[in-house]
């Protein structure tokens, strides 16, 4: 289905083919971070961590490359910034 992950505003677009990349990450957001896997629309869900960021991207990514029919995400732990700092990291200007 999909490998869902927070992107900057700012970062270049990747090409269509290309396979993700850690780089893509809004990394900065957090230092822990969730794998959540949603296996079917029968809510057989599950979620992994906390984890670092980069530990997160090699499990979810690992999880897609094996399973793409399920829905993967990786999501912030914890987030220590007001909702307009957080808004502006994903809007452009």
């Amino acid at each position: 289905m999909a490998l869902i992950y927070p992107v900057l505003a700012d970062a270049p677009d990747p090409d269509e083919d290309s396979a993700p990349d850690f780089a893509e990450l809004a990394g900065d957001l957090s230092d822990q971070w969730l794998v959540e896997v949603a296996l079917g629309e029968d809510g057989d869900d599950a979620c992994f961590g906390p984890l670092a960021a980069h530990l997160a991207w090699d499990l979810a990514v690992e999880l897609n490359d094996k399973r793409p029919d399920w829905t993967v995400s990786v999501v912030p732990l914890y987030v220590a910034e007001p909702a307009d700092d957080i808004i502006a990291l994903f809007e452009e200007d």
